[in-house]
């Protein structure tokens, strides 16, 4: 590519054409004006991103998708992934032009901070298992098992369940790890947070702290890996935003759901299957930057594919139910994945910065229609509203047939967020937990701030810069106990042991919650809040209070499907009769 922008640009003053410019670059006519408008592409790209951190998403591949179509080329296959190697030390050069930054007021050094970071290499990706029906006997099967058939739109399986999942001769204690918000962006060989702290971002503007932001994701995984061998976690919540700024970096419905799209396959080696290696399942939901940010048509529906690609990705659909049963301890667990990003699908004139709905970031003639999705800028606010208001009946439905011992809503928009209507689910259909991420923190909330229902966001997952500064001498701004980590929950029949881990492998802060009997009163819940850092008395509330209106004006769905009175008086306990029935 340098080659070609030196040949170009010294043609381009001689009066050349751009077919010479590749001749003198020995590259031949073959191709040469795709290369040379994917050379003036990523000088562009280089520019901007010098000029403007933080500038939306990952172009550059975008723009090859679209020229490599416009001229008939056929997509190169994906890079062989390199053998299995131990992490290599990288200077930090690549990313502070030299030498570490000594402190000043925009770069601060933690102390005890390593000379060098590190670099993942890249694993291999695991190969899809033969499909396997539930068993006879229990009506499970082993394993998170997606339909054997990708659907041919992107939306065609949304609201179904899955096939229960028995995790069988196994003593416990059960593990179930939750993250949210950890896609970072990758620059070069590197992969860094999103930076949210740039001085783009009046609100967040900060210092840049050496040793936490610039390596954001790398310690919250290495966290994760540290803890995985005692813990040994039975699959991941993971609660959206996978990818920063905008997603997989390839147009919505442009590639057969049955297929992989290059970039798709090339974001999820590299910032997915290489910082996380193994084998645990990824419960997975859709944040609004996986639709793209501040526009709507950026490949989501590719996420959902890829779990017809890699077993570990679990997300056959936008919202779905997965059950979970552990026979030999006699107890299950059902989780609801819910898409809960209508608060950012604003009027095409609003917000232009955080709308997905955005008139001036969405492309002209943006549409989804062909993945399922919303049919032009104009629909798109609706589109996500229609939806929304189908998934609160659908869960209210669910909830009041479940005959689990354990309710659990795992979404993206945090907690406080259409606070009422929640508030109800618990007090009246029995829901135990609520899994949030999407503010860039880790917030363990005290349950009587939902009427009961614990709730905790884990937006802390390094994809993107926190919401305040992570140097732990500067707490006065942080609305939770961490500002980048992950969350450890161990499950039994009895309780649920929530533990916040810091990036460093800490623990936090500390929560244990017990069932919510179907339509009883609440049970006590056992908080350490002396530990939770308190939100600053004169802060500003922070994203998510603009959308918390709940509590004042009732959601589309409270006020057209008022929620049903409680039908029996507590919830059934299960037998062992309900592990042995065929999956619903």
């Amino acid at each position: 590519w340098l080659k070609l922008g030196s040949s170009f640009r010294a043609v381009w003053r001689r009066g050349g054409s751009p077919v010479a410019a590749a001749e003198a670059a020995g590259l031949g006519a073959r191709g040469s004006i795709m290369q040379v408008w994917c050379s003036l592409a990523l000088a562009l790209l280089l520019f901007a991103t010098q000029a403007v951190q933080g500038v939306q998403g990952n172009v550059f591949w975008d723009c090859v998708s679209r020229i490599r179509s416009a001229f008939g080329l056929q997509a190169p296959p994906a890079p062989t992934p390199p053998p299995t190697m131990a992490p290599v030390p990288m200077p930090v050069t690549n990313v502070h032009k030299g030498k570490a930054p000594s402190p000043s007021p925009d770069f601060i050094v933690l102390p005890g901070t390593p000379s060098g970071n590190e670099v993942i290499e890249e694993k291999e990706v695991l190969k899809v298992a033969p499909w396997e029906p539930p068993d006879e006997a229990t009506g499970c099967t082993k394993r998170f098992q997606a339909p054997l058939e990708a659907p041919m739109h992107a939306t065609d399986f949304n609201g179904m369940r899955l096939p229960d999942v028995c995790l069988m001769d196994s003593q416990g204690p059960h593990h179930v790890f939750a993250i949210g918000d950890w896609g970072g962006v990758l620059h070069g060989a590197n992969i860094q947070p999103a930076d949210h702290r740039s001085i783009m971002f009046t609100a967040h503007h900060r210092p840049f702290v050496i040793g936490a932001d610039n390596v954001a994701q790398q310690n919250v995984a290495q966290a994760m890996r540290e803890r995985a061998p005692t813990s040994n976690p039975d699959y991941v919540l993971n609660v959206g935003d996978n990818f920063y700024w905008g997603g997989v970096e390839k147009t919505c419905g442009t590639t057969p759901m049955s297929e992989l799209s290059f970039e798709a396959e090339h974001q999820f080696n590299t910032i997915f299957n290489s910082m996380y290696p193994g084998d645990v399942p990824w419960v997975s939901a859709l944040g609004n930057h996986d639709y793209g940010g501040w526009r709507f048509d950026n490949a989501w529906d590719q996420q959902i594919a890829y779990t017809w690609k890699n077993p570990r990705w679990v997300m056959p659909a936008s919202y779905y139910k997965q059950t979970v049963s552990y026979p030999d301890q006699e107890f299950s667990l059902d989780i609801f994945v819910l898409d809960s990003n209508y608060p950012d699908a604003l009027e095409p004139h609003k917000l232009q910065g955080h709308n997905m709905c955005s008139h001036d970031h969405n492309p002209v003639g943006a549409t989804c229609a062909s993945a399922g999705g919303p049919a032009s800028i104009e629909d798109c606010p609706g589109w996500f509203k229609r939806r929304w208001e189908v998934q609160q009946q659908w869960l209210m439905e669910k909830l009041e047939e479940s005959d689990a011992d354990w309710q659990v809503v795992s979404t993206h928009f945090p907690c406080g967020t259409d606070a009422g209507w929640y508030k109800k689910l618990h007090a009246n259909l029995g829901l135990d937990l609520l899994v949030t991420g999407h503010r860039h923190d880790q917030e363990l909330w005290e349950p009587d701030r939902l009427g009961g229902l614990t709730c905790f966001v884990t937006g802390g997952g390094g994809g993107i810069t926190s919401e305040a500064s992570p140097n732990p001498m500067q707490k006065n701004e942080w609305y939770g106990e961490a500002q980048y980590g992950f969350y450890d929950l161990t499950i039994t029949k009895e309780k649920i042991f929530i533990e916040s881990i810091n990036y460093d492998g800490k623990v936090l802060v500390a929560a244990t919650v017990y069932p919510k009997a179907f339509g009883a009163d609440p049970e006590p819940t056992s908080v350490n809040a002396s530990e939770l850092v308190p939100a600053p008395a004169n802060a500003s509330q922070p994203k998510a209070a603009s959308t918390n209106t709940s509590d004042l004006v009732p959601g589309p769905a409270e006020a057209s499907h008022p929620l049903p009175a409680p039908v029996h008086p507590s919830k059934p306990k299960p037998t062992s009769d309900d592990f042995s029935q065929a999956t619903r």
